[in-house]
């Protein structure tokens, strides 16, 4: 069942957001949990979440990379590194200043023209 899920091209790259999404909340969980004393409850918590979190990412990554070139798949990895940044300005409240903006742009047009070809 999983099989025909992930024949779909639409699914695999949906797959592959998720995964992304997984890995960039990891590191914002971490942050989190970095906020509390070094293995007070809170701390534990947020450092088992990340662990979880990224346990789901490995298993859709691995998922990605039996069907998919690993160039297609990494190419998307840099969408993790924009996603940070909006995790930043959302749970902890950070300003994104205007050569991050600039930075995160060129992330998305190399994507972008990376990925054109593809199709």
């Amino acid at each position: 069942m999983l099989d025909r899920f992930l024949d779909k091209k639409r699914n695999l790259y949906a797959l592959a957001i998720v995964a992304i999404v997984f890995e960039s909340l990891s590191s914002t969980v971490l942050k989190l949990g970095g906020q509390y004393p070094f293995l007070s409850t809170g701390y534990l918590f947020f450092f088992c979440l990340a662990v979880g979190i990224m346990a789901l990412y490995a298993v859709a990554w691995q998922l990605l990379l039996e069907r998919l070139p690993l160039t297609t798949a990494y190419l998307r990895k840099g969408l993790t590194y924009v996603l940070i940044f909006v995790w930043a300005a959302v749970f902890f409240h950070e300003q994104i200043q205007p050569k991050q903006i600039i930075g995160m742009a060129v992330i998305i047009v190399g994507m972008v023209v990376s990925m054109s070809d593809e199709h």
